[in-house]
């Protein structure tokens, strides 16, 4: 019951995500949108119902259909496996190998993910999909090799960044999942290397970097002059961002600065510690937390804000960011960075030459590196400069596009050959 393959019949890219559309993955719905404008035909799949957030107003242009599959509780593996005709009693066979081999590593939603997957293996044949791509090399991942492995078709992984360097990521699952891709590529040169160090030789021959791209049109510089003394940073409030590191070093900038606001675009899990942060520290008059807003409002404070803080740090269970998409933002805008050099991050900033790496969690390095900024209009239209045409060369989303438009051509050629 290999998943057949039709030679001339356009192939669908079944995109298979956690949740599908979110707010804080912008560079998913960038990649799909970029597909589709090369021609590609893309059905996305939601394993859960998406959060009630604000939308991106991007998703007005998506042509791929979203469908939101049955919550596991829901799901009856047993009817699936036992129904009448072949296709039952072939992947009651082709389960028992999988069981075994994949069972002892213990993974906790190991049972709820090979239901999915064998609900998936009649519902990819219902689309007509011939190639699966997920981004996070986890669960979506693991249901797209069991899918495969039941009979379904091929699927390649964009891995990340908690999806490779948590402390709970085990070595050789995650090598079984990556070997049996037809390709994993990761987000940046510092993770390819990190993969590197652990995944076993099977999985090596399948790694390859590809940088996140945007879309350069959305993201220009502004043609009004920027307001004086506005920091801003975008980004889910949680742990690995460091935020709590640049409301302290707002104290001092305000006090060299009385003028000065730092705007905080974004929520999450520590919202409250924040919030909390900013009134010890006495400094509300001068830090705002906006919440979520869409890309729109976002764009319009890029083209606005002065400087640009994001002090990413590592989580303490290892979790931190790879190639954050609001640096590629910030950078297109020709709005001066100061971050850390975390993972991607100094690729992003062409190692301090487009931006300004601080060490992590420095609170008087990322103050006085603001402050000088703030200060010095030629600094700022120097790095600027530099930023724009960095993020030119190498974060093009269309570019990126037509690098992975390729490679899915190229695993469904290959299949219609074989």
């Amino acid at each position: 019951m290999r998943f057949p393959w039709r030679p001339g019949v356009q192939p669908v890219i079944g995109y298979l995500l956690k949740k599908f559309p979110r707010l804080s993955e912008t560079f998913i719905l960038n990649e799909i949108l970029q597909q589709e404008a090369l021609g590609a035909d893309v059905v996305i799949l939601s394993r859960k119902t998406p959060d009630d957030e604000p939308k991106h107003p991007a998703l007005d242009g998506l042509h791929a259909p979203i469908e939101v599959l049955p919550s596991t509780s829901g799901l009856d593996p047993w009817s699936i496996l036992f129904a009448e005709g072949p296709e039952g009693a072939e992947l009651l066979e082709r389960l028992g190998p999988i069981v075994r081999d994949l069972g002892p590593y213990g993974h906790p939603r190991f049972g709820k993910l090979v239901a999915e997957a064998l609900y998936l293996s009649g519902r990819v044949r219902e689309l007509g999909l011939t190639h699966i791509h997920t981004h996070f090399a986890t669960d979506s991942a693991v249901v797209a090799h069991l899918l495969h492995r039941l009979g379904g078709p091929t699927y390649s992984i964009t891995a990340h960044a908690k999806d490779i360097y948590r402390s709970t990521i085990n070595p050789e699952f995650l090598s079984r999942i990556v070997s049996g891709s037809e390709f994993t590529t990761t987000v940046c040169q510092a993770n390819l290397q990190h993969l590197q160090t652990f995944l076993n030789a099977d999985a090596q021959p399948k790694l390859r970097k590809l940088f996140n791209g945007i879309n350069l049109t959305e993201f220009l510089p502004p043609e009004e002059p920027r307001q004086e003394d506005v920091i801003l940073s975008v980004g889910r409030l949680v742990e690995k961002k460091g935020l709590d590191v640049l409301i302290r070093a707002m104290v001092g900038i305000a006090r060299e600065r009385p003028q000065v606001q730092c705007v905080i675009v974004g929520d999450g899990e520590e919202r409250e510690n924040l919030e909390a942060l900013i009134g010890e520290l006495d400094i509300g008059s001068h830090v705002q937390l906006t919440g979520a807003l869409h890309q729109g409002q976002v764009q319009a404070h890029m083209q606005s804000a002065t400087v640009f803080a994001l002090p990413c740090r590592i989580g303490e269970d290892g979790n931190r960011d790879a190639l954050p998409t609001v640096l590629l933002e910030a950078l297109a805008t020709g709005l001066p960075c100061v971050s850390t050099p975390v993972t991607g991050i100094p690729e992003i900033l062409d190692h301090g030459k487009a931006g300004r790496i601080v060490p992590i969690d420095d609170v008087e390095q990322l103050q006085a590196n603001l402050l000088e900024l703030l200060a010095d209009a030629d600094q700022r239209s120097k790095i600027a400069r530099a930023g724009i045409a960095h993020a030119a060369k190498h974060f093009d989303g269309r570019v990126v596009a037509r690098v992975l438009n390729e490679w899915h051509r190229l695993v469904i050629d290959s299949r219609s050959v074989a």
